[in-house]
């Protein structure tokens, strides 16, 4: 078997494992909440008109009351199948429950993940050709500063300059969760902005590092000494060199994204997942939380395995074959 291949073949065969392990973790994590769909849904000054009978009556028919192993395989067949089952409650399937806020924090998470690197690369650009330079120094402190600060904080401070502030957008977004997706992305300009303010500041300080380790190679040093420019040496020379830490940065990443979504989303009252997530929990909707996290913890998998895949394309040293092969 071709050595790519058969690295292909074991990235995949980990993600898998990984998926799995991630199912347990979901499933532990909702267990170990408080209370469960019905206490959420029956008011506590209403619960004096049922019966301890009423309420066993009423945890059998949601199926609340069967053993943990059972709810477990059940949840499990779902998760990997795509098949989210119903709600407790309102016997709704999960997946059009989830599916408009999914599209619209995929639309924010989307613009976020293609920008945020664009932007690191720039800065990285700027910084490196001159590093430890007036403007190396300030776009390095400045994202250092970003990366230190919480996605709330980051947000709020948004909310306080630009909406309260100058009034150039709104505090909150009093859309639909089914709004069209062209009204959606018109109003989730701030949004995204707080949630690519820290991915940048962390793709920017891996791209520095891998940009500095590059200018000082041997490689490098001598088409310096050949006479070629800086800013050649910098993009064409340093830059995809540099990029391939930045890469292997992909999966934590990609789950700055997505825990910034929901911090992000509860802010701005963004119609996305993030919202969805907090009030499944809030209901105890134990599958739309199970279904929720677990599509989140795909989305960093895959993000993972593409940018192995793409360290694959990139770096020769790792499609090398080792000696015991």
């Amino acid at each position: 078997m071709h050595p790519i291949l058969a690295l292909i073949l074991r990235r995949l065969a980990l993600s898998g494992l990984i998926l799995m392990l991630a199912a347990v973790v979901v499933f532990v994590g909702t267990e170990v909440l408080p209370g469960d769909a019905l206490d959420a849904a029956i008011p506590a000054d209403e619960r004096i008109y049922y019966t301890e009978e009423d309420f066993a009556r009423m945890r059998a028919e949601l199926g609340l009351d069967r053993p943990m192993l059972v709810r477990f395989g059940e949840m499990l067949l779902n998760l990997i199948t795509f098949d989210f089952g119903k709600t407790l409650v309102t016997r709704d399937a999960v997946i059009d429950n989830i599916w408009h806020p999914m599209i619209n924090s995929m639309l924010m998470a989307s613009i976020a993940i293609v920008v945020t690197p664009l932007v690191a690369i720039a800065l990285g650009i700027a910084a490196a050709i001159k590093p430890g330079g007036r403007l190396d120094g300030i776009v390095s402190g400045a994202t250092l500063f970003s990366y230190s600060m919480p996605d709330f904080v980051v947000a709020n401070i948004f909310v306080m300059v630009f909406a309260l502030l100058l009034g150039l957008v709104p505090a909150v977004l009093l859309i639909p969760e089914y709004a069209p997706a062209w009204e959606v992305l018109k109003l989730s300009v701030l949004p995204v902005m707080a949630l690519i303010v820290s991915g940048v500041a962390y793709q920017f300080r891996l791209l520095r590092a891998g940009m500095l380790e590059a200018l000082a190679s041997e490689f490098v040093e001598r088409a310096r000494l050949s006479g070629v420019p800086e800013w050649r040496l910098v993009i064409v020379h340093a830059l995809p060199v540099a990029v391939i830490p930045m890469l292997n940065g992909t999966a934590q990443f990609v789950a700055g994204i997505i825990s910034g979504v929901v911090v992000i989303e509860a802010v701005f009252r963004f119609p996305g997942i993030g919202l969805e997530l907090i009030r499944a929990i809030i209901q105890r909707e134990i599958p739309t939380v199970q279904a929720i996290t677990f599509l989140a913890a795909f989305a960093v998998i895959l993000g993972n395995l593409l940018a192995d895949i793409a360290v694959l394309a990139l770096d020769p040293r790792v499609r090398r074959p080792s000696n015991g092969h």
